[in-house]
Parts: structure tokens; C-alpha cells; sequence
């Protein structure tokens, strides 16, 4: 857990097995807070007969995914991350490599057919039933992440990971993926002796803000603050002075203002911010 697969491992799965017909990746892994390098891996993929599938629904708005310029064959994204609604939502781009792999394919197909939806989608129409409320509010949502411009979305979520991981550091705190740390969301490891569930619980009951606790085998092992959509650095400066409140609460060493201070020097750095001289 907290490690990506690297190009290389790829490149050596696919050379040993000429065979494969598809490589599937998560762009980021909200469990752990990794990201892969959907770039380089594209690069190697391309080389070969694969198709390279992306599960970029948490990666669409908050890190780089060029679908065109890398040449991704095939990208799945969702509604309920960087898009800001609900789930309900799925969307899915085809190249030209998959598209001529789909026209072949003989798998038994109903519901996802990607053929039968190219061709309602021609005509302006889904192939079922569409779920209204949702694609209105998707309207909305895009309105904004158009005003604002896709890479700024990116750069926000991007820039609020590099803030939360500062102040952690600065706070004695364990990132879980040090190697390959999200824009999505940052996974800690609480102190040593502490259950996560403590810091997640602390949170909800005594300011009324939710973060996350680990899955599976990871629960009590880590807590996870997401930073993507529309959370900016007002939103980040309060959670990181609620997370020093609480370790302090529990008996943690903790110099207030130490994260805060963190996260202002990215915020300032990001800004271009220059300190005015006192005056004499």
C-alpha cells in the first residue's frame, strides 16, 4: 500500500507477455493517497498492441491528464471528486486504438456497450434512461471549472497537497506516500500510539469537519484530508489549525502554529507573495 507500479515493471510485463491486450491504471489511488505517472507510462504502452485504460476519476482536475497529447487510449472519470456533485455520473473517452479494438470485440455486451452509445451520442441522445438532476448540475459545475480554466483547478488541488504534506512534516506527521503523494488527497500515519479513528471522530464532533479514516486493513493505520474541487487555501489553513487543536488534545507535543505557518509559506510561494518592510 502507498506504492505505484513503475514504468519499468510495466515495460517488463509487457515484454514478457506479448499476449496482453490492455493495461488498466488508477491515475491516483484515493486509499493511499498515490498518484502514477500517467505520462511515462503511456509512453512505454504506446509501443506496443495494448490499449492503456486510465481510471483518472480521481485524477481529472487535480493533476495533469493529457488525453490527446499522451495518447491515453481509454479514460474513466466520475462526478463525485473534482467535478464537485454527486456520484451518479460516468465518463469515459475512446481513441482511435481502442475504438478500432471495441469494433472487433465478440464479448457479450447490454448496458455498457461503447457502440451503442457512440451512436445515440451522434444523435445528441443516451442510450438510457439519463440521470437529469445530475447532468444540470454537471452543467453548473463545468461552468465554474471553465471560468476558472482546467489547469488552475489542477494547480489548486496540486498546490493544497504540497501545503498539507508541509504541514505535516512540520508536525511530526508520517505521509503514507512519500514517493508519489496525490493532488487529490493526503494519507498520514497518526502518532505512533494513536488510532486514526481518534483524529477522524475529533474532527467531526468537535468542528464539524470530515476527513477520512483508512480502508480495509488501513483502518486506525492512517487519516486522509482531500483537497480537490472547490477547497482552497482558506479551507486548508482552518483544517490544519484544527489538526493541531486536536493532536494537542490528545497528548501530542504540538507548537501551534507550526503547520499554519506551513502552509502559508507554499500559499505565499504560490502567490508570489512579497513581505512588505516594516516601518521604521
Amino acid at each position: 500500500y502507498g506504492s505505484t507500479v513503475s514504468v519499468a515493471s510495466v515495460q517488463a510485463a509487457l515484454e514478457s507477455n506479448p499476449d496482453v491486450k490492455g493495461v488498466f491504471v488508477q491515475a491516483s489511488e484515493t486509499s493511499t493517497g498515490a498518484q502514477h505517472d500517467i505520462k511515462a507510462m503511456a509512453e512505454s504502452i504506446r509501443q506496443t498492441d495494448a490499449i492503456f485504460v486510465v481510471d483518472a476519476i480521481t485524477g481529472l482536475g487535480t493533476m495533469p491528464v493529457d488525453i490527446d497529447g499522451w495518447g491515453l487510449d481509454i479514460v474513466v472519470g466520475g462526478s463525485q471528486k473534482a467535478f464537485m456533485i454527486p456520484p451518479g455520473l460516468a465518463f469515459i473517452s475512446v481513441g482511435p486504438k481502442a475504438w478500432a479494438m471495441a469494433e472487433t470485440s465478440t464479448l457479450p455486451k447490454y448496458y455498457f456497450n461503447l457502440k451503442k452509445e457512440k451512436k445515440s451520442a451522434a444523435g445528441g441522445e443516451s442510450s438510457w434512461t439519463p440521470n437529469t438532476s445530475l447532468l444540470l448540475a454537471l452543467a453548473e459545475s463545468l461552468i465554474y471549472i471553465k471560468s476558472l480554466g482546467m489547469d488552475k483547478l489542477v494547480e489548486n488541488a496540486q498546490g493544497l497537497a504540497r501545503a498539507t504534506r508541509a504541514a505535516a512534516l512540520a508536525l511530526d506527521l508520517e505521509l503514507f506516500s512519500p514517493d508519489s503523494p496525490a493532488g487529490c488527497v493526503t494519507a498520514l500515519r497518526p502518532p505512533k500510539g494513536m488510532d486514526s479513528g481518534v483524529i477522524v471522530k475529533e474532527f467531526r464532533n468537535r468542528f464539524g469537519s470530515i476527513i477520512t479514516n483508512g480502508q480495509g486493513s488501513m483502518k486506525g493505520q492512517i487519516f486522509r484530508i482531500a483537497h480537490l474541487g472547490y477547497f482552497d487555501f482558506s479551507d486548508l489553513f482552518v483544517m490544519v489549525a484544527q489538526l493541531e487543536l486536536i493532536l494537542a488534545a490528545n497528548g501530542v507535543d504540538v507548537e501551534f502554529g507550526k503547520g499554519v505557518a506551513a502552509v502559508q509559506q507554499v500559499y505565499v510561494e504560490m502567490a508570489g507573495l512579497k513581505r512588505v518592510p516594516a516601518m521604521a
